[in-house]
């Protein structure tokens, strides 16, 4: 499957993107083509107008668009930022619409406290629900961001267990809805 790999944190600091990297590497283990997208990177300005291809923006929209679009699903990883999440995500997300049409979402937050940005992830359940997708009922939560990783790799075996499980309940989702769409 083509899938969508959104990381949703554009401070410098950002726990998170090691949690979206991770998601990634297991995706592209289990034989799947990931598009990485990262809201630092990208950069959008603040949002003026959707996304329009008749009077495009620029190339860089020209190619989320057409990645979200050409995906199976995505994966957003977000940290959760006074009780929600990202607004450097909204706003970057907030550019397409109808290219999220009943794509399968999964939804992995991520929390420095113990609680695992759980505000983050219903926010963003109820969001990705807004755009016409099709939301995998259990997000991820990752609680104790900054006890999980060491130089770039993954240390905690039983977070690895949970992300797998995440992982392969998101992959049947997203596998269902592709064989309702023949």
């Amino acid at each position: 499957m083509n899938l969508v790999v959104v990381s949703g944190s554009a401070r410098p600091q950002r726990q998170s993107h090691q949690v979206a990297l991770e998601v990634g590497k297991r995706l592209e283990e289990k034989g799947h083509t990931v598009h990485l997208l990262d809201v630092r990177d990208l950069n959008f300005p603040l949002l003026e107008r959707v996304y329009d291809p008749a009077a495009p923006l620029s190339g860089k929209m020209q190619e989320v668009s057409a990645a979200i679009a050409q995906s199976d699903g995505l994966v957003i990883v977000s940290p959760e930022h006074n009780g929600s999440y990202s607004g450097a995500l909204k706003n970057t997300m907030d550019y397409f619409y109808k290219e999220y049409f009943r794509k399968p979402f999964g939804i992995v937050a991520v929390s420095a406290g113990m609680l695992g940005g759980i505000n983050a992830a219903k926010s963003l359940q109820h969001y990705a629900l807004t755009l016409n997708g099709i939301v995998l009922p259990n997000a991820l939560l990752t609680p104790k961001v900054q006890t999980l990783f060491q130089d770039g790799q993954l240390i905690d075996a039983g977070y690895g267990t949970r992300l797998d499980k995440f992982l392969t309940d998101f992959l049947w989702l997203a596998q269902a809805i592709q064989a309702t769409n023949v």
